[in-house]
Formats: C-alpha cells, sequence, structure tokens
C-alpha cells in the first residue's frame, strides 16, 4: 500500500515529521524554513484527516 492510497498513513507520517523537527530543536516561533516545514506539514496532514465529527462546531462570540 501506499501513501496515496492511505491518506491517514500520510497524515500520520506528516505530523511524526513536525514532531521529529520540534524534538530536533526546531524553534516553533521562529521564522526559518524548518519551522515553516514544521507548519506545513501539520497544515497538511489536518487536510488529509478532514472533518472530526467528534468536534462539535465552533461558535464566535462578539462583543
Amino acid at each position: 500500500m501506499t501513501y496515496a492510497d492511505d491518506p491517514q498513513r500520510l497524515a500520520r507520517l506528516l505530523r511524526d515529521l513536525a514532531r521529529a523537527l520540534e524534538d530536533a530543536g526546531v524553534n516553533p516561533s521562529g521564522s526559518s524554513s524548518s519551522r515553516h516545514l514544521m507548519d506545513d506539514a501539520r497544515s497538511a496532514a489536518r487536510e488529509l484527516e478532514g472533518p472530526d465529527e467528534r468536534r462539535k462546531p465552533g461558535r464566535v462570540v462578539g462583543f
């Protein structure tokens, strides 16, 4: 099975990549290319996972 056939597996790989970069000492609030790679990996993993049915719809409260 390839990653293209299994989006959940690819999402897990991307989350693991982001975690490895963070464990390696990439500054999560910096502006390096490694930090952007970490953010992109997490964002792509969220996209691949799709909507979370367990989540309740968010509400915006303004004053």
